[in-house]
């Protein structure tokens, strides 16, 4: 009866440590927030494959945060220093404010690289796939991989050991400049006059998206990822014509401008290239808003004489409105929507309307081309993240939030000289859900009018075809 003690303790302590392991692989099944345990967040990594989970901090280091496989039985326990953020962006000053959320890079073992921010404690890897490494190229490799790497069998092979130096060559940069949020170009005199109303307000229910881009062989992916929602002071800007402009130059432009801060991370996976028989890196880069300097409300007028009238609430940073766009280039990349104006009295050329949603969509999104601080140093470190640059941009999405609002509004109304196009660009991005990926065209609201005569628009408004040397906003990494 003695002996039977100490085996009763054992089949007890057991029977306990089941009971815990299990509550809190049921706590880190959470698919709407992160569990957090004695300052630790909680994580059910499913699926197969290798992963890292990573965090940029303000210093410009990437501090990778665990390294593993995923589908342990265990859940899987990370200190986040979201401290650093924190202390970083909680000051005195009148801003939005949105800390950056956790990263996760991983390679499944049937072939797929991803990257996604983690914003829930259960993290499902082959669901939210952002590239198929298997599939990604249709011409058949013949070569064979070096010994030891990973073959998906298609055109890449991977470095079994891609992990190891990972935080080395992970870096980040944080940027703050004023950028262009919407703009109107007006080419060749083809409107005798323009009227316009512009709206933006960000709030509490305005989320930071991190957008995703990725560089393999010839193509780029781009994707977008949640982060977390703003806080702090709000945003709300009314910018219209008091009464119509005249159109009096060959190239008429206006631009809405406020102040961002925001993340530029870039990282690394060593490859082989089976086509090419060369090693090669596939090149990634995320860029995160983290800070709406700008904030206050203001109803901007400009009069027929261009004159520009400001009534503003109190607040920080105010837009500014300039004739000249401040931006790294309209991505290379985007769709351009255009539509037929024949010669007649006033004419609605472009109207968006961006509201909340639920859920990330074209109607409930906005892109803002990267600055020109970040363009310039992407380019000035790598000819691959210099093109990565040329694609990217910077994503908000509005979503439904008790007792604030955020929005987008873009309209612009003509009264043609000639007949012309209206065009406006959108940026095709890939969005993880629970069981697919979805393709959402986000609008960035930057108007072309243009009867195609001169070389400066980014698409032939006949045809539809773009050319990127082109591109009226482009910059060549000057």
């Amino acid at each position: 009866m003695v002996r039977k003690k100490p085996l009763l303790v054992v089949l007890l302590l057991i029977l306990l440590g089941g009971t815990t392991v299990g509550a809190l692989n049921y706590t880190a099944g959470n698919e709407d927030s992160v569990t957090r345990v004695l300052g630790y967040d909680v994580y059910r990594i499913e699926g197969s494959g290798n992963y890292i989970i990573y965090y940029p901090l303000p210093n410009g280091s990437v501090k990778v945060l665990k390294k593993g496989k995923a589908g342990g039985f265990f859940p899987t326990f990370v200190k986040v220093p979201r401290h650093e953020w924190i202390k970083e962006l909680s000051t005195a000053e009148k801003a939005l404010y949105a800390p950056p959320t956790p990263l996760i890079l991983y390679i499944t073992e049937d072939g797929k690289l991803g990257v996604k921010s983690i914003t829930s404690s259960r993290i499902k890897l082959e669901s939210e796939k952002t590239l198929n490494l298997k599939e990604s190229y249709q011409v058949q490799a013949t070569s064979s991989c070096p010994r030891g790497w990973i073959d998906f069998g298609g055109r890449y092979c991977i470095d079994p050991q891609w992990s190891l130096h990972f935080d080395s060559r992970a870096k980040s940069k944080t940027f703050d400049e004023w950028v262009s949020v919407m703009g109107l170009k007006i080419e060749n005199r083809v409107a005798e006059k323009v009227d316009y109303h512009w709206l933006l307000q960000l709030s509490r229910s305005t989320y930071s998206y991190w957008t995703v881009g990725i560089d393999v062989g010839p193509f780029n992916v781009i994707t977008v990822s949640l982060g977390n929602h703003f806080e702090g002071w709000g945003l709300d800007i009314g910018y219209e014509v008091d009464g119509p402009l005249q159109v009096r130059s060959n190239t008429w432009e206006r631009y809405l401008n406020i102040k961002v801060e925001y993340i530029v991370a870039h990282a690394k996976v060593p490859a082989y290239d089976k086509l090419t028989r060369k090693y090669m890196d596939i090149e990634i880069v995320q860029t995160y808003p983290i800070k709406i300097h700008s904030t206050g409300r203001y109803t901007i007028l400009e009069s027929s004489n261009g004159q520009i009238k400001f009534t503003e609430s109190y607040g920080s940073n105010p837009p500014r409105i300039t004739k000249t766009p401040n931006l790294w280039t309209i991505p290379e990349n985007v769709e351009w929507t255009r539509s037929w104006i024949g010669v007649s009295t006033w004419k609605r050329a472009i109207y968006l309307r961006q509201n909340q949603s639920k859920e990330f969509s074209s109607s409930s999104s906005l892109n803002i081309p990267l600055g020109y601080a970040a363009g310039k140093y992407l380019t000035r470190i790598s000819p691959k993240l210099g093109k990565l640059a040329n694609t990217i941009s910077i994503t908000v999405g509005f979503h439904h939030s008790s007792g604030y609002r955020s929005m987008a509004e873009y309209s612009v109304k003509i009264k043609p000289r000639k007949s012309c196009y209206a065009m406006y660009s959108v940026l095709g991005v890939n969005v993880g859900t629970s069981g697919a990926k979805t393709k959402v065209n986000v609008s960035l609201v930057f108007g072309v009018i243009t009867d195609g005569k001169v070389p400066s628009p980014p698409c032939n408004p006949r045809t539809g075809v773009c050319v990127d040397s082109t591109n009226p906003w482009g910059r060549e990494g000057d």
